[in-house]
């Protein structure tokens, strides 16, 4: 059991870029406590925004996108962004990598070589933080998840999709919080 006392959810390699924003040029590789590929505002002043506008999250197949405004106004923040990628486990699979020592190898050659460990669910996720009156990019980012090897939550195939998802919404709360100064920020797990 202690061979499966990992990490549930990390980063993976191999991020793509899918053309759901349009600051491509921008963006550079993250640090490894950030998105994998991020850009960031230098001139926002965070503490002048406290009003969000969020999109409904789009599943991206590189198709057409209708831009729908509402609520724009002074200190509003619009939030876009899309799945790009979800790819459930294969539990059983997952549940022996994880337990038996040498598949266990074997999949942490898989993560040296192509990102992610051998049958865990991975997603991707590209966001973007706009001034809703401007259209100005305050924040982007494009970042890819994939399960680690662990034994929780090995019997629901999308376990790990649904921990990178929760994990990007706690870890964007939090830096939107350091950014605006607050003193009781809560960093993500």
């Amino acid at each position: 059991m202690l061979i499966a006392g990992c990490t549930v959810s990390q980063q993976a390699g191999g991020v793509e870029t899918r053309g759901f924003l349009g600051v491509y040029s921008k963006l550079k590789p993250g640090e490894p406590s950030e998105a994998a590929l991020i850009y960031r505002n230098p001139n926002v002043d965070w503490r002048k925004y406290d009003k969000f506008m969020i999109d409904p999250v789009k599943i991206w197949d590189m198709g057409n996108e209708s831009l729908v405004l509402r609520n724009q106004g002074p200190g509003v923040m619009r939030i876009r962004s899309a799945i790009t990628e979800a790819q459930q486990s294969k539990p059983i699979l997952d549940s022996i990598t994880t337990v038996v020592p040498q598949a266990r190898l074997l999949s942490g050659a898989k993560r040296l070589t192509f990102g992610t460990n051998s049958f865990v669910g991975s997603a991707s996720v590209e966001a973007e933080v706009t001034d809703s009156q401007t259209g100005e990019v305050l924040v982007a980012g494009v970042d890819r998840r994939a399960g680690g090897k662990t034994l929780k939550g090995v019997r629901n195939s999308w376990d790990d999709v649904e921990i990178s998802f929760k994990f990007w919404a706690d870890r964007f709360a939090y830096r939107l919080c350091m950014a605006k100064g607050k003193e009781y920020c809560v960093p993500p797990e």
